[in-house]
């Protein structure tokens, strides 16, 4: 909504509503009126006011919206219309009523010898000014007056040109007021024309205005109604209407977006502070302390260890997960997954006690599938990690020929089904396997997913046979093979 014209104005409602503070209107006013008279031009300067009663009258009348907008200067005169550019993000300085701007041009004017004529009211009120105020402003020159119930607009033209003043001061009712200084003006020769409303019966003592606090809490509105209720509760009462229903859906609209783009920007600075932070990274060296009392060579030990972990895993990831952990145990290797990082003759004793590990426990007969799963990821993640597969061939020959048999040297081709998603896999496993670690490279997740995924079916009942993947004799006890499934990590 906020639209800056020259750093003074703002766009309400169509209207250029100036935002600056009283004295700097009237000094704006003051080096005019004095531009005007030292090059003798008689350019015009027009300011009216605008208020919570006025504004929709405005946006109803075309010829009083023109006026206003073709205003040199347009103060809010009303905290109505303060209150609701502030919640529409314009920022108003102050509120500047017509009575108070005129005192202050007065005051200058009297200075200055601005010449003034006084239009409007009734004739005992302007009778009362000439007298009143040059006595509070000393110097103050009065060229003329003329009441407001002359209804020829042109001939109370014509009679303020005939004074030849330099400011005229338009008391007159609203909306006559404003399309009088709007059309008018350059007619009466005037460098200055302002509209002032009942600005000349105050100061004419007619009429008592508010008390100061009245004035800066905003409620001398308020207070005109109290003094003249049968003028100004039916007047209050049709216009205050019609102007919220005017500025609460545009003070809504803008607080709404106000608080939409107050989220956005609060979730961007959350956004970049977790970016900054430091996150955990799912390395070898992050979770070597993890498996640290997981040591290969004390079977009775790394077993106990490993079956308290299980009952742990939950899916697949976790499983993964736990690979890691016993692949970063067993390798003195910093966190690094580069083989050319990796000590291998210092880690060979823990790889070979592994593998002996994991040939006992194929031999044991028991229904350590979840085991057999975990361990048998361990050594596929390091034959992918091995510079030499054939070294690593000969280790697992010579520390588990059951398990090289079992993976390397038997030809099968069959079908494993997981049990959940019905999803089948073709797991091949030949003499040449070891083929496919030419090159030690980290591996995406989707490349780790179908490499272990035979693995994580270990147990699992094989489609068309009652065998499982390593021999029948593993798993004496079929009847148990429908809990396993169960029990398994998904």
């Amino acid at each position: 909504m906020r639209d800056e014209i020259a750093g003074q104005r703002a766009a309400f409602f169509g209207l250029p509503l100036d935002t600056r503070q009283r004295h700097h209107v009237c000094a704006d006013i003051r080096m005019k009126l004095r531009e005007a008279t030292a090059t003798n031009t008689r350019t015009c300067f027009r300011h009216h006011c605008l208020n919570a009663i006025k504004l929709p009258a405005a946006l109803r009348d075309e010829k009083l919206f023109a006026a206003l907008s073709r205003a040199s200067c347009l103060s809010a005169d009303g905290m109505g219309i303060v209150w609701a550019s502030r919640l529409m993000g314009i920022r108003v300085s102050e509120r500047v009523t017509g009575i108070d701007l005129m005192t202050d041009l007065l005051a200058l004017f009297a200075r200055d010898g601005v010449r003034v004529f006084l239009l409007g009211a009734r004739q005992e009120v302007l009778d009362q000014l000439t007298i009143s105020l040059p006595d509070r402003f000393p110097g103050l020159n009065i060229v003329g007056t003329h009441h407001g119930y002359e209804m020829d607009d042109d001939k109370l033209a014509s009679s303020v040109a005939a004074c030849k003043p330099d400011a005229l001061f338009v008391a007159l009712p609203s909306p006559r007021k404003e399309l009088f200084v709007d059309q008018y003006a350059p007619e009466t020769g005037c460098r200055f024309v302002m509209g002032v409303g009942g600005a000349f019966d105050v100061l004419a003592g007619q009429v008592r205005r508010a008390p100061l606090i009245w004035q800066r809490i905003g409620l001398e509105f308020l207070w005109r109604i109290v003094c003249q209720p049968h003028y100004m509760v039916p007047r209050y009462g049709r216009g205050l209407v019609a102007f919220s229903r005017v500025v609460l859906p545009k003070i809504a609209s803008f607080q709404i977006a106000r608080l939409r783009g107050a989220i956005q920007r609060t979730a961007c600075i959350l956004a970049v502070i977790m970016m900054l932070l430091p996150l955990p990274v799912a390395d070898l060296r992050a979770q070597s302390d993890i498996g640290a009392n997981f040591d290969p060579a004390n079977r009775q030990a790394a077993l106990s260890w490993l079956e308290s972990e299980l009952p742990e895993l939950s899916d697949p990831e976790d499983v993964g997960q736990m690979i890691e952990v016993l692949v970063g145990a067993l390798l003195i290797a910093d966190g690094a997954e580069d083989s050319n990082a990796i000590d291998w003759q210092a880690s060979e004793e823990s790889v070979n006690a592994l593998l002996s590990l994991f040939e006992a426990v194929l031999g044991g007969g028991t229904n350590r599938f979840l085991a057999e799963t975990v361990l048998g990821g361990v050594i596929l993640r390091l034959i992918d990690l091995h510079p030499e597969p054939g070294q690593f061939r000969q280790n697992m020959r010579a520390n588990a020929p059951g398990l090289m048999t079992r993976l390397f040297e038997r030809p099968t081709d069959r079908q494993l089904t997981f049990t959940d998603t019905q999803a089948s896999v073709s797991a091949s496993f030949d003499g040449d396997t070891t083929r496919r670690v030419g090159q030690s490279r980290r591996q995406s997740e989707a490349e780790r997913t179908r490499k272990y995924a035979p693995l994580l079916v270990i147990g699992l009942q094989i489609q068309g046979s009652t065998d499982n993947l390593w021999e029948g004799d593993d798993y004496e006890d079929q009847s148990d093979l429908a809990e396993l499934e169960d029990a398994s990590p998904r």
